[in-house]
């Protein structure tokens, strides 16, 4: 069967008209992920995952949502370490991207990918929670399951599914998310290689339980929102029992130390990629 000339344009017009509308989604997609803060071709390398979540306060399942990166090139029979990113309370909600700002959308530029070749795993808490809310029935137990299990049964699925060093699992977070490290590494010491919790706190009660993992503490001693004291206590409480955490307290610094903490240095991340557990 032929086609005529005038079908033959008018399919041209329809296919130039179809890739200007998906420029102009495509344009819209980006400027809204720079007004959020984020580089689009850094949130364009991670994967989306969703679980569906039942907090007692709330009468039906929830989102619970992560972004999860891989290294830009996997190469056969190697495995790499894995970093799990806990945000702050401002990044809290359902979007699942605005916990990719700092250290995520940082891990997932190509300088920083080939000097650091690794997995991430960014949740998001939903909006109203934290790390540690309870997750299950509103008649659950006070020794139910919370947040911190959840996230561990994220990294013992893609553990399965990649290639993810055993040896050289790592956690960071600042803020609500330097609390939740405190609290994921105090409910699972042995997952870990290394931790760095930034401008948050823990239970002093809880330290013996994680005092032979390397740590890297860090806050601000000018902050106003988590007092470094903080801190400061679970560094003593840590060194009171033998244990020896890196501290850092930046001088001059408020509540946003992790700037500085992942910003030009390498000295963290340097620090962290060197830490390896013996399995």
């Amino acid at each position: 069967m032929k086609i005529s000339k005038l079908n033959l344009f008018l399919f041209a017009i329809w296919g130039s008209a179809n890739l200007i509308a998906l420029g102009a989604i495509r344009y819209q997609e980006r400027q809204a992920l720079y007004e959020k803060g984020l580089n689009p071709d850094s949130v364009y390398q991670f994967e989306t995952l969703s679980y569906s979540t039942a907090f007692p306060v709330y009468k039906t399942p929830i989102p619970f949502n992560a972004r999860f990166l891989k290294p830009r090139v996997v190469e056969r029979d190697q495995s790499y370490p894995l970093i799990i990113f806990l945000h702050g309370s401002g990044e809290r909600g359902y979007d699942n991207l605005s916990q990719l700002k700092s250290l995520p959308q940082q891990m997932a530029e190509p300088d920083w990918q080939e000097k650091y070749p690794c997995y991430l795993l960014a949740p998001q808490c939903p909006k109203e929670m934290n790390w540690s809310s309870a997750i299950g029935a509103a008649d659950s137990s006070p020794d139910s399951r919370n947040l911190i299990d959840q996230i561990h049964q994220m990294v013992s699925d893609l553990s399965q599914q990649h290639a993810i060093d055993p040896r050289r699992i790592y956690i960071t977070g600042f803020s609500m998310g330097g609390y939740g490290t405190w609290r994921m590494i105090a409910q699972y010491p042995d997952l870990f290689a290394a931790a760095s919790p930034i401008c948050g706190g823990g239970d002093p009660e809880t330290v013996s339980k994680f005092v032979h993992l390397p740590l890297w503490v860090v806050h601000g001693d000018e902050d106003q929102v988590v007092p470094v004291t903080q801190s400061r206590k679970m560094v003593e409480a840590l060194k009171a029992i033998g244990g020896a955490p890196r501290y850092s307290e930046l001088k001059g610094v408020q509540h946003n130390c992790w700037d500085q903490t992942f910003g030009d240095s390498n000295a963290l991340l340097d620090w962290m990629f060197n830490q390896s557990q013996q399995k």
